[in-house]
């Protein structure tokens, strides 16, 4: 296998492509529940393709690129988890089949081998989540291609000015589906601070074209008024703390063969590598890079396995390191044999719930108890309950709840009523879900209301013909 991929001919990719395509086949075949992230990425989804602007009357922090990608994808699949699942291969491929062309046309290793590119399809199986059209998974191309170019400026003879902009610009697109990844533009400068001849030209090039992918969603937003709503939803909605869906142990359990190979991988490169000297600062610039994936972890708001997708780049490239500087081949082929099966094997194993040290269940919406009574919808939720939106769709605007409340908490904010008779005008929900009584404020303030919804226990209905 090893001695295979070794082999400088472009049409190993589709040999990188069957591999992946053979190992998601159980999770194809047995494709598990859906995820809150997941659904909350399906609802604004379909109410992108609805024609809603994000942010104004989709109140969520969803990153603007994401939800476009989205809208999109709604458009294609709908709600197929399947289908998102398919999308998702198709991303990994074309970042496995990137990266090993980056890797040659940048000589990081003494041989031209599509090696990496197996090594990275290999490495996303480690969690069933990283095949979720995720915003990390969209974000995490952006880097690749800022990667490239990183690679690119290390050499002196390429430093051109056009190269520094469109880093910039991918990182920003990059911070743009995921807000915590502009912390990999401190990355960039630390890079090319140390390792480049870099003046306050190329920097500002550098800050300018990072912004401009923000420059121009905040002027769409200024340009109808709605800036505020910009700030307050993404910006101001990701810059506070978060928290993990699943702990420590999981993670530790889940990369316990990864972890294993990349101290194999540090201990084989201190001994045996032979590097010229760009090919020790690409080997610089990826442990950086590596640091400062793990540090972008700990400011994620949600932190799932897939968090850790930042990481697969520089993994990859110690981990082909390791296995191509393996002198005797059958050593070589059986690590990497090890790798290919253990990974996938351990990935379906804890999907299915074999290992209890591996929990999942807090990346799951609990069952709603409206389940049975709520069903193609459109409902408003007056609270945290995601889970009655697996059956239902998005009525107003109010979907993420440590966004949405304190509209509806403050009615004695006249914006905030403004807000909440725009979307029961615009876009009634038939169902209001209300746990906590708190829709009787909103009748006092909008008092119309009470002619058009009856109330059942916590639920308002609206009536025929209202």
């Amino acid at each position: 296998m090893l001695r295979f991929f070794r082999v400088n001919d472009p049409y190993r990719l589709l040999a990188i492509l069957g591999v992946l395509i053979i190992c998601s086949i159980p999770m194809f075949y047995d494709t598990p529940l859906l995820t809150s992230q997941g659904l909350r990425a399906m609802i604004v989804g379909e109410s992108i393709a609805e024609g809603k602007r994000m942010y104004t009357e989709i109140y969520d922090s969803t990153a603007p690129f994401a939800a476009v990608v989205y809208g999109a994808v709604d458009f294609v699949v709908g709600r197929s988890i399947t289908g998102r699942e398919i999308l998702a291969l198709v991303f990994i491929f074309f970042q496995a089949a990137f990266f090993s062309i980056l890797l040659i046309n940048n000589r990081a290793y003494n041989d031209n081998t599509y090696v990496p590119g197996l090594v990275f399809g290999i490495l996303c199986f480690v969690s069933f989540d990283f095949f979720r059209l995720t915003p990390e998974l969209l974000a995490s191309t952006m880097l690749l291609l800022a990667l490239n170019n990183l690679f690119r400026e290390i050499e002196f003879r390429i430093q051109r000015d056009e190269t520094i902009f469109s880093l910039g610009i991918y990182l920003g697109a990059a911070s743009a589906f995921v807000f915590s990844y502009a912390l990999f533009l401190i990355a960039s400068v630390l890079v090319l601070l140390v390792f480049t001849r870099m003046s306050l030209r190329k920097a500002l090039l550098l800050i300018l074209g990072f912004l401009f992918p923000h420059i121009i969603m905040f002027v769409l937003y200024f340009y109808r008024g709605e800036e505020a709503f910009l700030w307050r939803n993404f910006y101001l909605a990701n810059l506070t703390a978060g928290g993990a869906l699943v702990t420590l142990r999981t993670i530790l359990m889940l990369s316990i063969v990864p972890l294993a190979y990349f101290v194999f991988s540090l201990f084989m490169l201190t001994r045996e590598a032979r590097f010229t000297k760009y090919q020790s600062q690409l080997f610089q610039v990826m442990f950086i890079w590596m640091a400062f994936s793990l540090v972008e972890v700990m400011f994620t708001r949600e932190m799932t396995p897939h968090s850790f997708i930042t990481l697969i780049p520089s993994l990859t490239y110690f981990f082909s390191h390791y296995l191509l500087l393996i002198r005797r081949k059958w050593i070589a082929e059986t690590m990497l044999w090890i790798l290919m099966i253990s990974i996938p094997t351990i990935n379906n194993l804890s999907r299915r719930g074999e290992f209890k040290t591996i929990d999942y269940s807090a990346m799951f919406s609990k069952p709603s108890a409206y389940e049975s009574m709520i069903a193609d919808k459109r409902v408003m939720v007056l609270g945290d309950d995601l889970s009655v939106y697996a059956n239902n769709r998005l009525g107003g605007y109010l979907l993420e709840w440590r966004i949405s409340h304190a509209v509806v908490e403050d009615v004695e904010y006249y914006d905030n009523v403004l807000a909440l008779h725009d979307q029961f005008e615009k876009d009634p929900p038939d169902v209001i879900v209300d746990e906590d009584g708190l829709f009787p404020a909103i009748v006092k303030r909008l008092p119309y209301l009470q002619a058009r919804y009856k109330r059942e226990n916590d639920l308002y209905w609206l009536l025929p013909g209202r």
